[in-house]
């Protein structure tokens, strides 16, 4: 149990946004190479 539950809310949130910011990063990353990959032709693409 939290004694205090400021103190563990403003050490959780950091964390809380490097997740979402890591996952945003990831999503984004693979929508722009699945989208060069359509557009791309032949040896050009990514993968």
């Amino acid at each position: 149990m939290v004694r205090n539950i400021a103190p563990f809310v403003g050490r959780s949130i950091p964390l809380l946004g490097i997740i979402i910011i890591a996952a945003d990063v990831s999503e984004i990353t693979y929508h722009t190479i699945r989208d060069y990959n359509m557009i791309a032709r032949g040896a050009d693409k990514l993968w």
